[in-house]
């Protein structure tokens, strides 16, 4: 089974961009799963570590992400006696193909398997250990549109400072591996996407070794489950070029600001134009405003995406 994980800053393009590879018979785009980096971080830590099975199917079904895959980790084929490092990468595509065989009438397992968590790239160490020969795409777009796009959600950055530094961090990551690993990362910028979709489909696909077919522009290749519906409408509907300068209308020019003084560099080296010729510092105050503004939202939207989880 061949890996592609889609990755970058949340609210950038992961979930459309996924909905495209995976509208191609041989690719099957899978939920977010983060769960399986988890799993290792709580369960497997040192190489030499191993648990029951019966551990990773019972972590796996009270997972509220897994449960959005809609299948049972006991109906996992060729379970072993026990999960290691060494037996994991065998165990995940079998669950992978679980997913595929139960909801897409996939008979076999020789498909690629198009994953779209972003924080895929933050455990590139991890993933590279399980599957060495797999590719990654990072996908960028303008962070003042992703705030836009986040700041209203039960999760994520609530201010503009904090998404600046989320922002930095992701683009951190890609420059490191990129340098690290230029033959395993692809860069595709979320804006082209919408401006000329064939062409910049078709150097991801190249890059993947996927044949490219016009019917991924459709973005149809990926059910939405109903857990994040709401957050991922535009999913499958036209494309709208639109959406790569909503956030001039929705954002305060303090956020611009602070966005932009924060995201500066790493906005020009990715051709992001600067539309505030000022040099902008968040004051101490502001900087306590915005502390407390997080700490409120987080507590306000833990509850938020708890009730959310339930309706799931």
């Amino acid at each position: 089974m061949k890996h592609i994980f889609i990755t970058g800053c949340p609210r950038s393009g992961t979930t459309l961009l996924a909905s495209m590879l995976g509208n191609k018979s041989s690719c099957v785009a899978t939920p977010e799963s983060d769960f399986f980096v988890d799993f290792i971080y709580k369960y497997l830590p040192k190489k030499t570590d191993s648990v029951q099975t019966s551990d990773y199917v019972e972590y796996l079904n009270n997972n509220y992400r897994f449960k959005q895959w809609n299948i049972d980790a006991n109906n996992i084929k060729n379970l072993p006696e026990k999960v290691n490092l060494s037996n994991l990468n065998d165990l995940i595509e079998n669950t992978v193909s679980l997913f595929a065989n139960t909801h897409l009438e996939v008979s076999k397992n020789e498909f690629v398997r198009i994953d779209h968590t972003p924080s895929s790239i933050k455990n590139f160490y991890v993933l590279n250990e399980l599957f060495p020969d797999s590719k990654f795409i990072f996908i960028i777009r303008d962070p003042r549109a992703v705030y836009a796009s986040v700041k209203d959600l039960d999760w994520g950055a609530n201010t503009p400072l904090r998404l600046s530094e989320i922002w930095n961090e992701y683009t951190n990551h890609y420059f490191s591996l990129e340098k690290l690993f230029p033959n395993r990362i692809c860069l595709i910028r979320y804006e082209d996407i919408l401006t000329n979709p064939a062409l910049h489909l078709k150097k991801v696909c190249e890059f993947s070794n996927i044949t490219y077919n016009d019917s991924m522009l459709e973005a149809k290749g990926f059910k939405i489950p109903g857990y994040t519906a709401s957050q991922h409408n535009l999913v499958g509907k036209k494309l709208d070029l639109n959406r790569i300068e909503k956030w001039k209308k929705e954002l305060k020019l303090e956020d611009v600001l602070i966005i932009e003084s924060k995201c500066r560099y790493i906005m020009n080296a990715f051709s992001y134009n600067i539309t505030q010729d000022i040099n902008y510092r968040v004051g101490v105050k502001g900087k306590v405003k915005m502390i407390f503004n997080e700490m409120y939202f987080y507590i306000k939207n833990k509850i938020r995406k708890k009730k959310r989880e339930k309706k799931a």
